[in-house]
């Protein structure tokens, strides 16, 4: 008897370098290699472009965009229902909180409010408060 199985799905990674003046030149030289690469695949096969980052930093990160970054993160952290993930979405969000209020003269770390968190958690998750 020939056991003969199904095709099974897999997930490729393909990390691409690219110059580009900014992110929408980047998005455009990316979805041109998405299109040739789509060439290459058969029905029902896709490839998309899941995230287009800068290779390097640029310059002086301002805190209030690292904020507006790591809560992001702690949001799509949060809504993964993984407890480890849960656990790192509360380490980011009182990082995000001490770079809000660490030049405030009564700057201490006893004011960030647990409660929040958890009433935003609730919110994401759409449970009942």
């Amino acid at each position: 008897m020939i056991n003969r199985e199904q095709p099974r799905q897999f997930i490729g990674t393909i990390r691409c370098v690219i110059e580009a003046q900014d992110e929408l030149g980047a998005r455009l030289e990316m979805n041109e290699i998405v299109e040739a690469g789509g060439e290459l695949l058969e029905d029902g096969e896709t490839i998309d472009v899941t995230q287009i980052i800068p290779a390097e930093l640029q310059g002086v990160v301002e805190p209030a965009e690292m904020v507006e970054q790591l809560r992001r993160s702690r949001d799509m952290l949060i809504k993964t229902r993984i407890i480890q993930c849960f656990e790192l979405a509360r380490e980011l969000d009182k990082t995000a909180w001490v770079l809000e209020h660490r030049a405030e003269e009564s700057f201490d770390l006893s004011g960030y409010d647990w409660g929040v968190f958890m009433d935003l958690t609730n919110k994401l998750l759409e449970r009942k408060e």
